[in-house]
């Protein structure tokens, strides 16, 4: 049993305490009547959506206006895509080890500045070296160290509602995926793709910089409150309510089967969803489908993805998660079959529908997972390597499609590649276990 902690007001980070002043004001938090992890949720949408200009679903919009500008082809576009994709997986588990030693706030602040100056380097690309060096930071920042961050807040504040949390806050990412590409379109026909990227650059530090100084905390202890807002003095099960100070490290995790069955799956996960966003429209209009309809699944797979989550935040609090694994893997093989065979706007409707599906479960699965499998004490480091292989995988996806394009002049060719190597990850997930290590650690 591990015994409530007694926590000071000091942002204390994950241990060490804050040297910024006037980012450990407590003034607001004190005005609140109720658990202040709730008001995390919305800041952690927030946080979320900003990360919009470094997803893929993001810059595929501005790829016909970056082939065009720069003269330059599918294949180089998806290979400085590619590249910088890669290079931005590297530092992940660093940043992610600075999330651990000085808290989530400190190094989202910092992060939020970059990924601003990563949009208006975007905004000034003229050649294709440029280009990969945009992508780097855009995936660095944006899709890597930011949303890495901002899946870790919830599981900082809530244990036993955690799966029904992270989908509430999954909300907020959905959202942007529906409502952002043709906000991104008009911005892109009315002021011009350069201008566009500035405005969205300017919008993320509006958005996240005075939160960052008025509402974000890191964790209870810094409102001297306890995870999931129990009283203390009550018993607290590692199941129940997991310690801030209590967490297996990422050598221990990696000795267990769920721990890389997980980076198996992200990787593949992570290489065919990109691959597919990246050439949506190609992939639509290849067929005989028009632009319209491609950029129309963004909507549906955006709807489906927010019932989804849900519904499978309310199961992940009840049910093993490596059952919720198998079913999002199946959802996701079953969205790329409809893909492989697309003839008609049905069959991209319903693609569209499973692979919402698929993302709704398998996003509840990774914010839940890892603080519950493996504590919170190195969640940084754990994840930040898990995003490694996400990012690198993504990386991979729109290359592997755009030359497979290239050669052959279709892309279900590499569509069934993925389908192959997601098939045995159905079977294998149900090994995906909660290791005991952690609660015999912590008894």
């Amino acid at each position: 049993m591990i015994q409530p902690v007694k926590m000071g007001t000091e942002d204390k980070g994950a241990g060490k305490p804050s040297r910024l002043s006037f980012l450990n004001s407590d003034w607001l938090s004190g005005h609140f009547p109720f658990y202040y992890g709730w008001m995390m949720i919305p800041v952690a949408m927030l946080t979320q959506v900003t990360t919009s200009p470094g997803q893929t679903f993001g810059i595929s919009i501005f790829n016909p206006s970056l082939q065009q500008a720069l003269g330059i082809n599918q294949s180089q576009l998806s290979g400085a895509y590619m590249f910088g994709t890669l290079l931005a997986s590297i530092p992940q588990p660093f940043i992610g080890a600075q999330m651990d030693r000085f808290g989530i706030r400190r190094v989202l602040t910092m992060v939020t500045l970059s990924m601003g100056l990563a949009c208006l380097l975007m905004s000034q690309v003229n050649a294709l070296w440029m280009l990969f060096l945009a992508f780097l930071f855009l995936r660095l920042f944006g899709q890597g160290a930011m949303g890495l961050l901002a899946s870790n807040i919830p599981a900082m504040w809530f244990h036993k509602r955690l799966g029904r949390v992270s989908g509430l806050i999954s909300i907020g990412f959905s959202g942007s995926t529906a409502l952002l590409p043709p906000v991104l379109l008009a911005m892109i026909t009315n002021f011009g793709w350069r201008m566009a990227y500035v405005l969205l650059g300017v919008s993320v530090w509006i958005i996240m910089i005075p939160i960052l100084i008025t509402v974000f905390r890191n964790s209870p202890r810094d409102v001297n409150q306890h995870m999931d807002g129990i009283t203390s003095g009550t018993g607290m099960d590692i199941h129940e309510n997991a310690s801030l100070d209590v967490g297996m490290d990422l050598k221990g995790a990696q000795r267990t089967p769920a721990y890389w069955i997980m980076l198996v799956l992200t990787v593949i996960w992570a290489m065919s969803i990109t691959g597919v966003f990246f050439h949506i429209i190609p992939l639509f209009t290849s067929q005989g489908l028009t632009e319209a309809q491609a950029t129309a699944t963004y909507t549906i797979l955006a709807i489906t993805t927010v019932v989804t989550q849900l519904l499978a935040g309310f199961l992940a609090d009840r049910i093993q998660l490596r059952w919720l694994i198998s079913l999002g893997v199946s959802f996701l093989i079953g969205a790329l079959v409809f893909l492989a065979n697309l003839t008609s706007p049905w069959s991209g409707q319903v693609y569209a529908v499973l692979i919402g599906a698929c993302q709704g479960v398998l996003g509840i699965v990774g914010g839940t997972l890892w603080a519950r499998y493996y504590g919170l004490k190195h969640l940084g480091k754990i994840r930040g390597s898990i995003y490694t292989a996400t990012v690198a995988g993504s990386s991979s996806g729109p290359f592997i499609m755009g030359i497979i394009f290239d050669a052959y002049g279709s892309y279900t060719i590499s569509l069934w590649i993925f389908i192959i190597l997601l098939i045995p990850l159905v079977v294998a997930s149900i090994w995906a276990k909660e290791p005991i290590q952690l609660i015999n650690r912590s008894s």
